[in-house]
């Protein structure tokens, strides 16, 4: 596995950010123009699974917090503020942007926004409902998962016996007994997702990865197959879906980590991968929009429906590079100025 070691960065990586936030893309799209105030019907059925993209992006986010932290020495408290800010650094700037838009839209529309919906979307605390941003749940989890990752730094016995804990037993927990929706939350199968990255990580680092081909492709059947029951298959219970579809997932990024060879730079995929975030916290608020307009023009211009689909995603897209290019990128570099004045400290 020396071909593994000498790759600091994993390319292929960038691919599974790059398709995961389109699934999720193509999911909302598909759901919304099937609802009776646009088009009333469905128009990609197989993009109903594309919430799956979440469970790509969870176990992506495990596997990329261990391996950019295995390194920091356990109870420095240094490193604990290093890790503090450049979570917040990644996550907080753009979705606030975001969040203002959204927030005056809310307004604009007339929505019922308490003063508790405001302060748990700008500072991503739990909530029972998504009023300002519907993809904002997902980020919720996150946070949690970095709230239980600090623990690990802090002390590696007690936090990853807290992970484990919390990942496993919370995770058969919330399949097997209904909660009030707090301790749903708090005890996800979803974190689960975050406990195998890790483990990918772990073993990334030990150069202890083999059969990366078979365990990609078993990955990427058990993702597919599941794919096609919640498209075509008729419902099945969420929480056993997303240990689904989260195998899967961890199959198919421990076989992307584990094929050295495949490990090299494609541009178009690399540049989307980079804008996934963007392109994750933009989407929703603009497909209503879009749609909107689509609407006005399809009375005058009858297009086929799968052509409007299409033309959707793709202005999602640019709209997303656009975004992490003029607001993203701008704001990272401000923000990483500033800590470096404060405090240098080795880049990520």
């Amino acid at each position: 596995m020396d071909q593994v070691k000498s790759r600091n960065q994993l390319y292929q990586l960038n691919w599974v950010r790059a398709v995961a936030a389109l699934m999720v893309v193509c999911y909302h799209l598909e759901i919304t123009m099937a609802l009776s105030k646009y088009f009333d019907r469905a128009v990609f059925p197989i993009f109903n699974a594309g919430s799956a993209g979440v469970e790509l992006f969870f176990v992506l986010s495990g596997f990329v917090i261990y391996y950019a932290h295995h390194r920091d020495r356990q109870g420095d408290v240094e490193a604990v503020k290093t890790f503090v800010f450049k979570r917040f650094r990644r996550l907080y700037p753009p979705l606030w942007i975001v969040l203002i838009a959204t927030t005056a839209m809310a307004f604009a529309a007339g929505a019922e926004v308490s003063a508790w919906d405001m302060i748990a979307a700008y500072l991503i605390l739990p909530v029972e409902k998504e009023v300002l941003l519907g993809v904002e749940w997902t980020l919720r989890h996150e946070m949690l998962f970095y709230a239980t990752f600090l623990v690990y730094l802090w002390n590696r016995k007690i936090g990853l016996a807290l992970l484990i804990g919390w990942g496993v037993i919370g995770s058969l927990t919330g399949v097997f007994l209904d909660e009030p929706w707090l301790l749903k939350f708090l005890l996800s199968p979803y974190h689960l997702l975050f406990m195998t990255g890790m483990g990918i990580g772990w073993l990334f680092v030990r150069q202890d990865m083999t059969q990366g081909l078979p365990i990609f492709l078993a990955g990427l059947v058990v993702f597919a197959g599941t794919w096609w029951q919640v498209s075509y298959g008729g419902g099945a219970d969420p929480d056993y879906l997303i240990l689904l579809f989260g195998l899967g997932a961890t199959g198919i990024i421990y076989g992307l980590c584990a094929l050295p060879s495949w490990n090299r730079p494609f541009k178009p995929m690399d540049v989307m991968g980079a804008a996934s975030y963007s392109l994750y916290l933009i989407h929703y608020p603009l497909l209503s929009l879009l749609l909107k307009i689509v609407m006005v023009v399809h009375a005058h211009v009858p297009l086929p429906l799968e052509l409007w689909f299409v033309g959707i995603v793709i202005a999602c897209q640019v709209a997303g590079l656009l975004f992490h290019y003029y607001v993203e990128k701008p704001v990272l570099g401000l923000t990483g100025r500033i800590m470096q004045k404060r405090q240098p400290q080795p880049a990520e």
